[in-house]
């Protein structure tokens, strides 16, 4: 009993071990592909609308600060078509007014200044500026014929970044007799560049050929080099793109970087901008969406092990059910029935089980009968065999005794014969001798 009931163990065991392991390859092996393909494309493509959104705000960003920078070299180049700037024949001092006039109209301008071919300032609305001119690349490019834009510096007095533009100016037959310079404080352009925030900690800003911030919240890091591993190597590979950085505060960031779209300033200026954001709340959407994915994955792995438990229960509890009427039907239980309702084969097979026991309970029944009766046949038989047996024996002795009788009878008379025929024998014996002796 007790070794059936460890195979019976084992059996189920097996049993529910196997079903759960086949049904949750099955089940699981899509699941599992699902989720792969799922965490893989929608990632990758949750990435790719990051990195876009990156992008495309740059973009929208670098136009607005092209868009500025232009418009200062505009108003430049419209100052240097001045007929009063232009002209010969005006005073220093009219051009000096007509200078002041256009600083106060566009109210951009820190300083306006007129040099001449040799690099002399012949008049400045401030003389703030402070340095040669003629060593200045972008005065050489106006005095060339040819407006130019200078990198950002630094002026002093007070202290401020600023952006100087250049061209030439013509007089009237169309020769150059002079450079005007309009001087224009950054601050314009990181009003641009300033407003823009991206998430909670995503800012903009940028960096100039050498490397250096030239637009950056933090204002004491202006002109400053940039530090960033491979950072220079990649923003300068493209005009556009996608860079992962990590910055000073060791945080990975992931940045989205543009340059200028007109030649002249990508040639001059070379500034990129970079729309950055920590890659932890740019990628939140994807973190959390990889969160939700496994919260589904292992809410459907638990599914598929209740499922499957469930599963293997439903059969191998019938199954026990089965063994254990099985046990019964051994020992001679056939009265035990099997209540099994799954509406499928196991159940077919209990109502065979207990079929077979009605059966045998029958055929058991009829052989109790059977033996019942013969029972009977064979005691009165033997009843029978017994009556008949004393009668043969009352026979017997009275057939014995009459036969003992007529053997004495035959004995007595078999000893008066021997005793005859001996007298007999000796009568002649004595016959005999008489006769001799006659």
């Amino acid at each position: 009993m007790g070794r059936t009931s460890i195979k019976f163990v084992m059996l189920k065991i097996v049993l529910r071990k196997k079903i759960i392991f086949l049904f949750l390859f099955f089940g699981l092996l899509p699941l599992a592909v699902a989720f792969f393909l799922t965490i893989t494309q929608i990632q990758k493509s949750l990435r790719e609308t990051t990195n876009n959104n990156l992008t495309s705000l740059a973009n929208e960003v670098v136009s607005s600060v092209e868009k500025t920078v232009r418009s200062i070299s505009a108003d430049v180049e419209l100052l240097s078509a001045n007929p009063l700037i232009r002209s010969r024949e005006a005073s220093n001092e009219e051009k000096l007014s007509e200078i002041k006039r256009v600083q106060d109209f566009y109210g951009i301008f820190e300083d306006i200044t007129l040099i001449d071919l040799d690099g002399n300032v012949i008049i400045s609305s401030t003389y703030k500026y402070r340095g040669e001119w003629k060593n200045k690349q972008w005065y050489q490019d106006a005095k060339q014929g040819k407006s130019s834009i200078s990198p950002a510096y630094i002026i002093l007095g007070p202290y401020k970044v600023i952006l100087s533009c250049a061209a030439p100016v013509k007089d009237e037959e169309g020769k150059i007799m002079a450079v005007i310079a309009g001087q224009v404080n950054m601050e314009k352009i990181w009003e641009t560049t300033d407003k823009v925030k991206i998430g909670e900690k995503g800012f903009v800003f940028m960096v100039n050929k050498e490397a250096r911030f030239v637009a950056y919240p933090k204002k004491e890091k202006i002109l400053t080099a940039t530090s960033y591993s491979y950072f220079n190597e990649e923003i300068f590979s493209g005009n556009s793109g996608i860079i992962n950085y990590i910055d000073e505060n060791n945080q990975k960031m992931i940045g989205g970087f543009v340059s200028f779209s007109e030649p002249k300033l990508i040639e001059q200026l070379g500034w990129r901008l970079i729309v950055a954001e920590p890659e932890k709340e740019a990628l939140a959407l994807v973190n959390t969406f990889q969160k939700q994915v496994v919260v589904i994955f292992l809410a459907g792995l638990i599914l598929l092990l209740i499922i499957s438990y469930l599963l293997g229960s439903r059969i191998v509890v019938p199954i026990k059910k089965l063994i254990t009427a099985t046990k019964k039907f051994a020992i001679g239980k056939l009265e035990s029935k099997i209540q099994i309702k799954t509406g499928d084969e196991i159940e077919e097979l209990a109502e065979s089980f207990n079929q077979m026991a009605g059966d045998l309970k029958k055929s058991r029944v009829t052989l109790e009968e059977s033996r019942a009766v013969l029972e009977i046949k064979v005691n009165a038989r033997t009843k029978e065999l017994q009556e008949l047996a004393e009668k043969l024996e009352e026979k017997v002795g009275e057939r014995t005794k009459e036969l003992q009788k007529r053997l004495a009878e035959l004995e007595r008379f078999h000893r008066l014969t021997v005793g005859r025929e001996l007298k007999m024998i000796e009568l002649k014996k004595k016959l005999r001798e008489r006769d001799k002796k006659d």
